[in-house]
């Protein structure tokens, strides 16, 4: 067994001698006595000869209690302690878990928490080095809990250089963490060791809300998980929170494309939400939106209140295809600027794809897609953004669909099973569909194969054919806050209602389960749905069902101006929409990248495009990936390889826009655009309160985690293994003894 002890006021050991002090007046007392003989007491001496024995044993007792009490205080104020493999303590393993993420780089007064938070590891260490010696110390970063960067160290003499080494090599990142994994993992690789008996862990950091409750006020899962498994004799957590409570932030949380995709030439309409995600309400300010880096314009920004919400609005026309890209900032206006700035990276087409299916082309007007197509894509000198393609509906079964962003169903027969599957499949994966009816559709049949009860495209179920030629019915628009009206209901309603008569139509029949929008009625509000819309499967898919004909034949529709506004109306609405999640990217993401080797080098070259940001050029080599068989008899040479780029997002440092420069065997560049943003989930920094945590988190676990701010410090777990209450209780005792002792004997 081995004794490992030290002293926290080790200077103070000097007055050990003191404990002879006793001893000292006691001998002095005997000796300034002098013996003298007179007849008395020799009757005295002879009694006291038979008590001579009890008598000293009674005044070294008294001494032995004295001398104990000087020697239990001195132990007392210089403090001992056992630790390090000794008798009681033995070893404590601590655990320091850094907080790393974005959240950290904000600031308190002029100092990132981030510095701050390396400060209390310093000072922790420092206190270990002078009272824990032989203890274990590790530190791991929140955004690698696998990859400790120290693991295990024995506290000694050398630990605060290497482990101010370790924090100087250091940065903070601009990811997120799930607290509750990491723990749950430092746990299991802290618990798997069997040099310590006790794990002490330390979480430092910022000690945000969200981190510890989710939006349900419930504790996060994993969090309470990991805390509830601890044994409440062996192991503690200790939770620091550094920088102020104020929890101040104003944040762009999103850049957003509001049409479903943007063509060259054409106005796109673009959007940036900006929200209070702090405490108080914030003072106006001003929003500057920049186009590739050129073209920037302000938008005002109104006060908001805590927790509100806001999206500004804004109109460009991108006159080149290919990326571009979108930023959007305000000047700082609090201490997270992580937030203050987000892009976006757009493509633009050159156009968008439209399919036209004819089901009637040789009527000897023209067929019914005429005015359609021309309503979509009249050919003048302003773009449409619109390339319409004219099919006959035998030509659909055949027909790659993919490539069109919608389809136009016009007077079209109910296609065989095939070719509606066709249709569900394009409509599932995003794709539009709208529906002109006319003399040769059908509405039994039609019902049965593209209703299907529900399941169907159909948005809803068709009825029999109504109207009178002799008296026509107009059209009314009864919902301008359709997606569809977008915002111009208002011209929409002006140039319907009253302007468009029809002679024939279907009557659609509404079904409350269908969760179809109607947006147009026949005769009044009251009337049977003429134009009606719904969404098809999960994938976003519009499907939008006119109760007429695109041709002259059952209404004077293609004849308005209504028929030009609503077509491009619908495309906006309804058309595929690109999608941008795979260039738009967080610092978790990956951007995947694939090229065709017989077209592009294998070279790629990375770079950041902000003024502020990462300026280093990164060179990607791209593995090759052999594609797998189609057949049995297929060769792994026949199979056409492709070349695929994964670059994550962590070994970037920059957050903004970066451009992907591809070279062409040719000789040319081509140019691809992606956008690293921060995770909105950071910039919710409102500090979790002790209160909160004794109200969401169940009781029998509040005694396992001990709260601290930065002026507290981390708590070095000291305390543990010192012997100062048994040393006070012990001098105090000796003390009373000692009294009780001195009375009793000298009453006898």
């Amino acid at each position: 067994m081995i004794f490992a002890f030290s002293f926290l006021n080790p200077m103070l050991l000097w007055a050990v001698p003191l404990a002879a002090v006793p001893i000292l007046i006691h001998l002095l007392n005997r000796r300034r006595f002098q013996q003298v003989s007179w007849a008395a007491m020799e009757y005295l001496l002879k009694a006291l000869e038979r008590n001579r024995k009890r008598l000293r044993m009674e005044q070294w007792l008294v001494l032995l209690l004295r001398t104990l009490a000087v020697l239990l205080l001195v132990m007392l104020v210089s403090r001992p302690q056992l630790g390090g493999g000794g008798l009681v303590s033995t070893v404590t393993h601590h655990v320091v878990v850094l907080d790393d993420t974005a959240s950290m780089r904000q600031r308190s007064g002029s100092v990132a928490l981030w510095d701050k938070a390396q400060d209390q590891v310093r000072q922790l260490v420092t206190a270990l080095a002078d009272s824990r010696s032989g203890d274990l110390l590790s530190i791991l970063r929140a955004s690698r809990p696998a990859q400790p960067d120290l693991w295990a160290q024995r506290v000694g003499e050398d630990l605060e250089r290497r482990v101010g080494a370790v924090l100087a090599e250091m940065r903070v990142g601009d990811g997120t963490a799930d607290f509750g994994s990491v723990l749950h993992d430092a746990r299991a690789r802290a618990t798997a060791m069997k040099e310590a008996s006790r794990n002490d862990y330390y979480l430092v950091g910022d000690l945000r809300a969200i981190d510890w409750i989710g939006d349900d006020d419930k504790p996060r899962g994993k969090l309470l998980q990991t805390i509830a498994a601890f044994d409440p004799q062996n192991e503690h957590l200790h939770a620091t929170g550094v920088g102020s409570r104020d929890a101040d932030n104003l944040a762009i949380v999103a850049v957003r494309c509001v049409d479903r995709l943007a063509t060259a030439g054409v106005p796109v309409e673009l959007a940036i939400d900006v929200q209070n995600l702090g405490l108080d309400a914030t003072a106006a300010g001003e929003l500057a939106i920049e186009v590739d880096g050129k073209t920037r314009v302000a938008r005002p920004l109104p006060p908001l209140a805590p927790g509100e919400r806001v999206s500004v609005a804004v109109v460009h026309t991108f006159h080149q295809p290919g990326d571009h890209r979108v930023e959007a900032s305000f000047v700082a206006v609090d201490h997270y600027l992580v937030d203050d700035r987000r892009a976006l990276a757009l493509p633009v087409l050159p156009s968008s794809r439209v399919l036209l299916v004819d089901g009637e082309p040789e009527d000897g007007e023209g067929g019914e897609t005429l005015f359609l197509q021309v309503a979509l894509d009249p050919g003048s000198d302003q773009p449409s953004g619109i390339a319409a393609e004219v099919v006959a509906e035998s030509s659909l079964a055949e027909l790659d669909l993919a490539p069109f962003d919608m389809i136009w169903l016009c007077n079209v027969p109910v296609p065989p099973r095939s070719t509606v599957e066709k249709l569900e499949r394009f409509a599932a994966a995003g794709g539009g569909i709208a529906i002109f009816v006319g003399a040769q559709v059908d509405p039994v049949r039609y019902t049965d194969a593209m209703w299907r009860g529900g399941q169907g495209l159909l948005p809803l179920p068709l009825g029999d054919i109504a109207g009178d030629p002799d008296r026509r019915e107009h059209v009314v628009l009864t919902d301008q806050s359709h997606p569809v009206c977008g915002k111009i209901g208002d011209v929409l309603q002006l140039l319907i209602d009253n302007a468009v008569l029809a002679k024939r139509y279907l009557t659609i029949v509404e079904e409350r389960s269908a969760n179809a929008a109607v947006l147009a009625r026949m005769r009044d509000a009251d009337g049977p749905p003429a134009i009606v819309t719904r969404t098809f499967g999960s994938g976003g898919g519009e499907v939008v069902l006119f109760a007429f004909s695109a041709d002259k034949h059952w209404s004077n529709w293609p004849d308005t101006d209504a028929n030009v506004v609503m077509a491009h109306q619908v495309h906006r609405f309804a058309s595929r929409p690109r999608e941008l999640a795979s260039r738009n990217l967080q610092p978790d993401g990956i951007y995947r990248l694939q090229l065709d080797p017989g077209s592009y080098e294998a070279d790629v070259v990375v770079r950041a495009l902000a003024e502020d940001g990462d300026e280093r050029t990164l060179t990607a080599t791209l593995p090759e990936v052999a594609s797998p068989a189609t057949s049995p008899t297929t060769t792994a040479e026949s199979v056409p390889r492709a070349l695929e780029l994964a670059l994550p997002m962590a070994e970037l440092t920059s957050l903004g826009c970066y451009d992907v420069q591809l070279r062409l065997h040719s000789g040319t560049v081509e140019t691809r655009v992606f956008a690293r943003n921060p995770d909105i989930f950071e910039s919710r920094l409102v500090r979790l309160a002790t209160a909160d945590f004794t109200r969401v988190f169940p009781p029998e676990i509040h005694d396992r985690v001990t709260f601290r701010d930065e002026s507290a410090g981390l708590g070095s777990g000291g305390s543990e293994g010192e012997l100062w209450r048994l040393l006070g209780f012990g001098m105090l005792l000796a003390l009373l003894l000692e009294t009780l002792l001195a009375w009793r004997f000298g009453r006898r």
